[in-house]
């Protein structure tokens, strides 16, 4: 059985705040194609002093709504941030950070993925990059990994 988010993020959140790290199963989309809804898992730290560029963040967005998303800019205590499968960002302040991802499980794997190896951060920093054609990978991507979902709804927009 699945906590709602609500249940679940704020015990995370306390227990990062007492020091402790905590991995935390994903669910939702928009930080795919790297990580995956309900597959993968995430390591997560308290906030550092400093954030950066790149880092993945567990923050409340608004009341008890929360997301896992990469930061693409800091402007004082203005924080954006978007999810890698997402195409709108999201603004909040550096109050509302709650965690850190250190690394990730992905796909059963037991072993961490670091944030700080060097392949995670030559996708990350290629990913940001890709940003203004993301929407067209992304496509491709669901077409070749969901390909009748995702014709179905391609269907539904074209023709509602």
């Amino acid at each position: 059985m699945l906590l709602p988010n609500e249940i679940i993020i704020p015990q995370v959140a306390e227990m990062v705040r007492k020091g402790h790290t905590v991995t935390l199963p994903l669910r939702g989309f928009s930080m795919r194609p790297y990580l995956e809804d309900k597959r993968d898992k995430a390591l997560l730290s308290s906030v550092p002093l400093y954030l950066n560029v790149g880092d993945v963040i567990l923050a409340e967005i608004s009341p008890k709504r929360y997301a896992l998303h990469r930061i693409v800019s800091i402007d004082g205590d203005i924080i954006t941030m978007y999810g890698d499968g997402n195409f709108t960002p999201e603004y909040i302040e550096r109050q509302d950070v709650l965690a850190i991802a250190l690394g990730f499980y992905r796909k059963g794997s037991t072993k961490l993925s670091s944030v700080e190896g060097f392949w995670y951060r030559m996708y990350w920093k290629t990913w940001v990059m890709l940003r203004p054609i993301r929407r067209y990978l992304l496509l491709i991507w669901k077409l070749y990994h969901y390909p009748k979902d995702t014709l179905k709804r391609i269907k539904q927009k074209l023709f509602t």
